[in-house]
């Protein structure tokens, strides 16, 4: 009784050859694979560009003073490392993402720093390249993001108390019982400074989760 043996058809992908008379390796291949790995290369560059394949997602939640949470997914690219670097190197540098030390810190002077830190963000997100937003949706909305930190987190305080108490705290440099007062004393006697340090360490809390989260964003 003679045995069949079954042939199995094979596909040769890749062929592979030495040739003894250089030091050279021959590596030859079908048209067919060579166009379909080409074709698959272009698709992958294709959906990596359109869909973020290949990029790591962040969830950051914030909840600011007067909002319910809110979750944003931030893509890990080339562009929204570029901005959270900047905005994190302005965030950790200032009396920002850091906890009020309300005996030993000088209200006015972090004042001076929020007022900076507002403006040189705000100019930041306006001079970012075009290229940076054209259908860059994770980009947007990391700028959304930021663009919502200032406005309902760090904004609303300055608006309520920033000019009140400047105001007084004017009057009361003028004063002669306060000429040998050192600034945290006097700021100790604004009538409503309790609720102003509690105001700016919800200020300094949001920040200081935006740093963070920043920090991760850019470290991956």
């Amino acid at each position: 009784m003679i045995d069949t043996i079954q042939t199995i058809p094979t596909t040769e992908v890749f062929r592979i050859a030495l040739n003894t008379k250089k030091p050279a390796i021959l590596i030859e291949t079908d048209w067919y694979i060579l166009g379909g790995t080409a074709v698959l290369f272009i698709v992958c560059l294709i959906l990596k560009k359109k869909f973020g394949l290949f990029f790591k997602w962040y969830e950051m939640e914030f909840e600011i003073s007067g909002s319910p949470k809110a979750t944003f997914k931030v893509k890990r690219n080339t562009e929204n490392l570029y901005i959270a670097n900047r905005i994190y190197i302005e965030l950790t540098t200032r009396k920002a993402a850091m906890l009020i030390d309300e005996n030993n810190d000088v209200i006015e002077e972090i004042y001076n720093s929020w007022y900076s830190l507002f403006g040189i963000i705000r100019d930041e997100i306006k001079q970012l390249p075009g290229e940076y937003l054209k259908d860059h949706d994770p980009s947007k909305a990391l700028l959304g993001l930021t663009s919502k930190i200032l406005n309902e987190g760090l904004r609303p305080h300055l608006t309520k108390y920033q000019a009140k108490y400047r105001k007084w705290l004017e009057q009361e440099k003028e004063k002669d019982e306060n000429k040998n007062k050192s600034p945290q004393e006097v700021q100790r006697t604004y009538p409503e400074y309790q609720a102003l340090v509690s105001s700016m360490k919800d200020v300094n809390r949001v920040l200081i989760k935006y740093s963070e989260d920043l920090n991760k964003l850019i470290k991956g």
